[in-house]
């Protein structure tokens, strides 16, 4: 089964519902890949490529979809015609060759002919349901309340992401050997040092799990070391 952002609005349909006065975007957890059509309308196709572009466009898109009913099908893939059609030079396809086009997509995805390429992740799907009249938001607000929120989501997402990244990677840490440093935490987790010092500076928990590690881990060599500089410092 092929997901688009349609299909995943429909597999959790009943929560977004019950949910419309609460919940403007709803995490799925992790990025779900899927099938997402996008025609710009500034792109421009040229002649010679018009009639290969628009057939496979039209089948990517009937493939993603094939399970909607046959008339929703036909009206998103006469609507993505006509925008390709927009963008097409030299006229080389009439209106019947797009209803033939968009016919034949229908019936390829119907019977499983079609390979659709996941071109897309989603993870924070926007609630279509979402009941506006309760805000005191105009229509043309919306749109930018809907980025700010979403990018709240990415952000804390991202945070989240960060922060467990770096706890199991000193937890699962092998304290045979060498000692823990920034340097390590950096290699391990694949993130950057500024990233590192930043979490560690503002979580205190993870600054703990940290200089626990850094404290208890080091190379036979290394233990031996610090034993002998320890040693040394209380003769002293």
């Amino acid at each position: 089964m092929v997901e688009t952002q349609y299909s995943l609005i429909e597999k959790h349909r009943k929560f977004l519902i019950d949910n419309k006065d609460e919940f403007l975007i709803i995490d799925l957890g992790k990025p779900v890949p899927i099938f997402k059509h996008f025609i710009h309308n500034k792109s421009t196709w040229e002649s010679p490529t018009v009639v290969n572009k628009t057939e496979w466009l039209l089948g990517q898109i009937a493939g993603a979809h094939k399970n909607l009913q046959e008339d929703l099908l036909k009206s998103m893939l006469t609507d993505a015609g006509q925008r390709m059609r927009n963008i097409s030079k030299g006229g080389m396809i009439s209106n019947i060759g797009y209803e033939y086009m968009v016919d034949k997509a229908i019936e390829s995805a119907r019977k499983d002919e079609t390979d659709v390429i996941l071109n897309n992740k989603i993870q924070f799907l926007e609630n279509p349901y979402f009941n506006w009249s309760k805000y005191d938001v105009t229509i043309n607000e919306r749109r930018g309340l809907y980025r700010y929120n979403l990018n709240l989501a990415i952000n804390k997402g991202i945070t989240d992401v960060n922060y467990e990244t770096i706890e199991i990677a000193m937890i699962d840490y092998d304290l045979n050997q060498k000692k823990m440093t920034k340097a390590i935490l950096k290699d391990i987790t694949e993130l950057g040092s500024t990233t590192i010092k930043k979490y560690l500076n503002k979580y205190p928990e993870l600054n703990y799990i940290y200089e626990s590690v850094k404290r208890n881990s080091g190379t036979e060599k290394q233990m031996k070391q610090k034993e002998y500089n320890l040693n040394k410092k209380q003769v002293a």
